[in-house]
């Protein structure tokens, strides 16, 4: 029986397997609508998600191409400082301890892996900020405590950090 129905299948074409296979959708349709109850809404499947999913895997994978592409034409002293930056991490314990001591109230574990990001992009700019500074005065050598006195004045001027000196009041008081 199976033989008679493929040499029917290979004979017209196919033209009776894309009949069989639209029989075949039809019925899984059917048995879909016997199991649900009439009062459940059919939910139609969007693929819209789908694409939203499909083009950030494609940013990130372009983002991780031209990441590569940048490390790649690094110099080794460049290689080593990014090295040292990607490894480089503020102990967990001490934020925790920080931020408990802070707000007074126990710290989720997410809160404070997201509090030691964010300290490390902060001392990040301002290790920058007094590069800059260092490369403005045409000084030589390390970094110096007034390059990075001026690096976080400079910051505070430009609204890239906020000043600890100006307080906002509760406009409802």
């Amino acid at each position: 029986m199976g033989s008679g129905k493929k040499r029917e299948r290979d004979s017209t074409g196919g033209s009776s397997g894309a009949k069989e296979e639209g029989e075949t959708q039809s019925l899984k349709k059917a048995k879909i609508e016997d199991s649900t109850s009439a009062s459940v809404p059919q939910v139609s499947c969007n693929p819209c998600p789908l694409l939203v999913e499909e083009e950030w895997v494609r940013q990130q994978r372009e983002t991780r191409e031209k990441m590569q592409l940048l490390v790649s034409a690094f110099s080794n002293s460049q290689q080593d400082q990014y090295e040292v930056f990607r490894r480089s991490s503020f102990p967990k314990s001490s934020v925790k301890r920080i931020m408990q001591s802070v707000c007074g109230t126990p710290v989720p574990q997410n809160a404070v892996i997201a509090m030691a990001g964010i300290a490390k992009v902060y001392v990040g700019e301002v290790v920058e900020a007094a590069l800059r500074a260092k490369q403005d005065l045409r000084e030589e050598g390390p970094l110096q405590p007034k390059h990075v006195r001026e690096a976080v004045r400079k910051l505070k001027k430009t609204s890239k950090i906020p000043n600890s000196l100006y307080v906002k009041t509760c406009p409802l008081r």
